[in-house]
């Protein structure tokens, strides 16, 4: 079983990453989906899509000890919980990675991306020249990946779709590479909301979590 990484966090969140090498069927082996569950699967059109949603899946119930009998529900703003648990979760996946943190006190918010220049198709969409201080193509792709990622952790954090990756976050004080020990900054509604943010680098993929205590 390709399972990366499994550690805690701190003292109230885990966090474990599985390498995906296994197929669909394996995964669906793995576990007990309910009709909820069968319904959403059957939605998705491709195997990759499957597999990652199975992988997420297989993590919570098998790796981070929730058991295989949870289920994993959505909000209204589709922010992933488990039913009947006051434990906090996030999910990412791409590529071969699968990815997921859960914490007993604080929500969280995760993500995990390739380092690609296709990135630069879509920057102007999360940055300006003014947040990073230079332009935005004279970046490095780990750098343009991690402030993508850690935007991405930081809306699964806060979990409301209002959010607008460009006007209302900011990446304070990012590593000069890709892994780190950084803060985050949501302003939303006249408030200010600042969070940890910590990356790590996994083979040729940039991953950053956030802890969901607010501090000024």
């Amino acid at each position: 079983m390709p399972l990366h990484t499994y550690t805690h966090v701190n003292e109230h969140a885990s966090l474990a990453v599985w390498k995906i090498e296994e197929p669909v069927d394996w995964f669906l082996s793995q576990l007990e989906l309910d009709a909820e569950e069968q319904k959403k699967y059957i939605e998705f059109r491709t195997d990759q899509r499957r597999v990652h949603w199975l992988a997420y899946r297989f993590i919570l119930k098998n790796v981070v000890g929730k058991g295989n009998n949870i289920r994993v529900r959505y909000d209204e703003n589709n922010k992933p919980f488990i039913d009947l648990s006051d434990d906090h979760i996030s999910v990412s996946h791409s590529g071969e990675y699968a990815t997921v943190i859960i914490s007993r006190r604080y929500p969280v918010g995760i993500d995990i991306e390739k380092v690609s220049p296709r990135l630069y198709r879509i920057a102007d969409k999360f940055l300006s020249d003014e947040e990073t201080g230079t332009s935005i193509l004279h970046m490095p792709a780990e750098g343009l990946c991690l402030h993508w990622c850690a935007k991405e952790a930081l809306y699964k954090l806060y979990g409301k779709r209002q959010l607008d990756f460009r006007e209302h976050m900011r990446i304070i004080d990012p590593p000069r590479g890709v892994e780190g020990s950084f803060r985050g900054l949501i302003m939303n509604g006249g408030e200010d909301y600042y969070y940890d943010l910590f990356s790590r680098q996994i083979d040729d993929y940039c991953l950053v979590y956030a802890i969901g205590k607010t501090y000024r």
